[in-house]
């Protein structure tokens, strides 16, 4: 099977001028400039036709030819132009497909010689059918294949990461275990970037190392220390350090290999939304999503919004149960996903997106195990601006600083040597918050912290509360604070690694405990 380099000069597209690997000029790959009436496109016979028969097949050809050009492709559903303008492949949707071919209604059709010999033109009419079918053979006429299922990765390359700029494109490749190499290159076609994954800003050099963070972005540095220098610098800088991991990995599409999502909790007015505001403002709308772990698990056309996506944000994280983890995780890790969009034929992908949340409660997790807890990295705000002196417009002065600031997180991110969830810098902060995490969406255990007492000595056993009993009780408990209940036989278990044991007195099993429930009427 032939590789995305090899497709993609299939096309017609030579990036190289010579040895020496300077690129062509851009412009050559251009799309044509398209007609906006059915009259411009050229005649097929001195009659003035424009179509022969105006069937599917001829509008297809019309379509590719006059619209897409040469250089347009077909992958996962989606058509894709190389517009050297925005430095990038864009998708042209089918609502604008639609819109292209619907301009031509009218358009002179070949209908042969009356018997006077006097051409016969007859308007082309266009019904939905015809349409559509015109859609789907331009689709299969430009369509390439996936190797690997990412047509977007930097081809030739199996984990390999790029991040382009307005004027220069970083790449990312791992060469041996915990070693990451990169290289500058100018963009070009044949880097698969998409339009919207190019950075609105310049490319300010990779830095050797951090060492310069304070005084070529001394901005971002000062509000760091306002969010975390309470805890002292080394917390500070752990941190703020994290931070730029997750960016730079972000930015090159190799979140999947850190395995991290990023989870900023802390209340209102600490500065949270601030750093979500600057962590997305590097990137263009069309590359962020916004799908959180909850409907990951729920609803078949969430996942979808990753295709193509760098960053999911959810600047307020829902408070529900996360109660199937199982697609979020796969999210997290790139793995293969299936996924489909409405009215569409599913496909697969491999998201790249880094995942990064906020909040001021930590959701429940149903059934979570070790795997879903290992995905997180956990970064707390406890110090609140709002409605005090200290409060400030910290994103404006920082705005100025973003090249910089990716520029720094880059060279954190190759630092990392991407060894996976081990590469991130993990704060004392986190470790603190995921164990308080975890036993909050452990029910069990909060139902035994909230509402159980050992029983007093003096009580007889005939006292004791029947088992069935106050598993109805930690059910309810359940049902009014939100959380997801676990079946009687493995709340015993639980009770029992906790000291209460089930004994059978009187012909009925009972625990030695008691338990006070205040449940809302």
């Amino acid at each position: 099977m032939l590789n995305d380099a090899e497709l993609i000069r299939l096309a017609g597209i030579n990036v190289h001028a010579g040895a020496d690997g300077e690129t062509l000029d851009l412009s050559a790959y251009a799309p044509p400039i398209p007609p906006e009436t059915g009259n411009q496109l050229p005649a097929v016979n001195e009659h003035g036709a424009v179509f022969w028969r105006g069937d599917d097949s001829e509008l297809a050809d019309a379509l590719v030819t006059h619209w897409l050009g040469p250089y347009a492709v077909a992958t996962a559903g989606e058509v894709w132009q190389w517009q050297p303008e925005r430095r990038g492949w864009v998708r042209v949707t089918t609502e604008q497909l639609v819109s292209w071919l619907s301009s031509i209604a009218g358009a002179p059709v070949w209908g042969g010689l009356n018997r006077n010999e006097e051409p016969i033109l007859k308007p082309l009419t266009l019904p939905n059918a015809r349409i559509r079918g015109a859609i789907a053979i331009a689709y299969a006429r430009l369509h390439h294949d996936e190797e690997e299922g990412d047509w977007w990765a930097v081809p030739g390359l199996r984990k390999a990461g790029i991040v382009q700029f307005r004027d220069r494109a970083v790449i990312v490749e791992q060469v041996a275990g915990g070693r990451l190499r990169h290289r500058v290159v100018m963009p070009e076609p044949d880097l698969r970037v998409r339009a919207s994954s190019v950075l609105p800003a310049r490319f300010a050099g990779v830095p050797e190392d951090l060492s310069g963070l304070n005084d070529r972005a001394p901005a971002f540095a000062l509000a760091c220390w306002e969010w975390w220098g309470h805890h002292g610098e080394d917390e500070c800088n752990a941190r703020a350090l994290a931070i730029l991991e997750f960016l730079g990995a972000s930015v090159l599409g190799l979140a999947p290999m850190m395995a991290r999502a990023l989870m900023l909790y802390g209340p209102g007015g600490t500065g949270k939304s601030t750093l979500i505001e600057l962590l997305t403002r590097w990137c263009q709308p069309r590359a962020i999503c916004s799908v959180t772990p909850q409907e990951m698990g729920i609803n078949r056309f969430a996942t979808a919004q990753l295709d193509g996506a760098l960053l999911n944000v959810v600047d307020d994280l829902p408070a529900e149960p996360i109660k199937d983890a199982g697609a979020w995780k796969s999210s997290i890790t790139g793995g293969r996903m299936g996924v489909e969009r409405k009215g569409m034929d599913g496909f697969t992908i491999y998201p790249k997106a880094g995942h990064i949340y906020a909040g001021n409660r930590l959701p429940v997790a149903v059934r979570a195990n070790s795997g879903f807890w290992r995905r997180w990295l956990v970064i707390e705000y406890d110090r609140v601006f709002a409605g005090t002196s200290s409060d400030r417009d910290v994103l404006g002065a920082i705005e100025a600083e973003l090249p910089e600031i990716i520029a720094h997180a880059i060279r954190a991110f190759l630092n990392t040597g991407g060894r996976g969830g081990r590469g991130f810098t993990e704060p004392g902060c986190h470790r603190a918050l995921m164990g308080e995490w975890e036993t909050i969406s452990d029910s069990v255990a909060a139902f035994r912290d909230d509402c159980i007492q050992p029983v007093p000595e003096e009580w007889s056993k005939v006292r004791w509360p029947l088992r069935s009993e106050v598993h109805r009780a930690y059910k309810d408990w359940c049902d009014q604070v939100g959380r997801k209940s676990v079946s009687a036989r493995e709340f015993y278990a639980r009770l029992e690694a906790y000291g209460y044991s089930v004994i059978k007195y009187g012909g009925r099993r009972r625990l030695p405990l008691t338990f006070d429930v205040d449940l809302d009427s």
